[in-house]
């Protein structure tokens, strides 16, 4: 029995030390795995403190936008109106970053990353709960065929990382791309209803379905981010043509709303109304070396330009429309 005893307690203590064993191997490898996390992880941020943004595309215009009453603003003109959630998006991207890998750097030939010349740089700065605020800059590489990745580092630390392609898509914006100028409504052949042009003393009301066409056509060219201007004064209307406008071209369209039956009645019903989107035809100018008209609309803060072929469409439109009444 006492030799029973003795070898069920040796068993025991052979057990435990095991046990043992591979709790300490489990755990070395739980830290070890935690490390190689840790290890791959670029930034690890809280989107919601960053007060300051930048990014640069090789040959680029640099974006630079930051946080101002609680809204992000365009740091050249803080009353120019930014989209809040691509720059959102932007930030959220930059705060929490991971790797695939780490490259060794020993007796690597460092300018094969094309960090020196960055196809793109990214800066972002966070403010801490003890009010310092921190800046941090990121460099992204040239692409590794092997890995299938982009060379990616933090300006001013020694660690360059491999990283899969989707970053970038965040940032893939031009600064006209991030302005919120403003929502154009969409035409189309159930909604349009008629289009009144004036050019001088004389007023013209075109429908039907050649209208229809000629005009859904037209305003499919009419975008918001193509703006020239964000300030409209004396000087801004003078420069485009637009203190007397040669053209007023208004798009009528149908528009299903919902609308109270009755004073104080909570049931409502839906009508089809006629809405208007109302545009003043400027003058030509250049930009980038190409040829645009200037034009404002009523209700919105922009000096807008469309293609030259859809001003003298609008023109062409309004002519022909003269040559069939003189005809009648």
């Amino acid at each position: 029995m006492v030799l029973m005893l003795c070898a069920l307690v040796g068993v025991f203590v052979i057990y435990k030390m095991a046990q043992s064993m591979n709790d300490a191997k489990a755990e070395n490898e739980r830290l070890e795995e935690e490390a190689q996390k840790q290890e791959l992880i670029i930034a690890d941020f809280n989107y919601r403190d960053a007060v300051a943004l930048s990014y640069t595309e090789r040959d680029g215009e640099t974006v630079s936008v930051k946080i101002s009453n609680s809204r992000w603003t365009y740091s050249d003109d803080p009353t120019l109106p930014i989209n809040q959630t691509k720059i959102a998006y932007m930030a959220n991207a930059l705060a929490s970053m991971g790797a695939m890998s780490v490259v060794n750097l020993e007796g690597a030939d460092t300018a094969s990353f094309g960090l020196d010349d960055p196809a793109w740089t990214f800066t972002v700065a966070y403010e801490h709960d003890d009010g310092t605020v921190s800046e941090h800059t990121y460099v992204y590489g040239n692409y590794n065929e092997f890995s299938k990745a982009y060379y990616f580092q933090e300006v001013g630390k020694d660690k360059v990382y491999l990283i899969v392609e989707g970053l970038t898509k965040y940032f893939d914006y031009e600064l006209r791309e991030l302005v919120d100028a403003g929502t154009f409504p969409v035409l189309s052949k159930e909604r349009f209803s008629s289009v009144d042009i004036t050019m001088g003393d004389e007023t013209r009301n075109l429908s039907g379905t050649e209208a229809a066409e000629a005009f859904i056509t037209i305003s499919d060219l009419l975008k918001p981010s193509d703006f020239a201007e964000h300030h409209i004064n004396d000087e801004t209307l003078k420069k485009y043509g637009l203190v007397q406008p040669n053209t007023t071209v208004s798009f009528n369209y149908k528009e299903t709303v919902t609308v109270t039956d009755t004073a104080g009645s909570t049931s409502s019903s839906t009508v089809e109304q006629i809405r208007s989107f109302k545009i003043h035809l400027g003058d030509n100018f250049e930009l980038d070396g190409k040829t645009y008209t200037a034009y404002i609309a009523d209700g919105y803060t922009f000096i807008y330009f469309m293609p030259v072929s859809a001003a003298d469409s609008i023109r062409s439109q309004f002519s022909a429309d003269l040559a069939g009444d003189g005809e009648a």
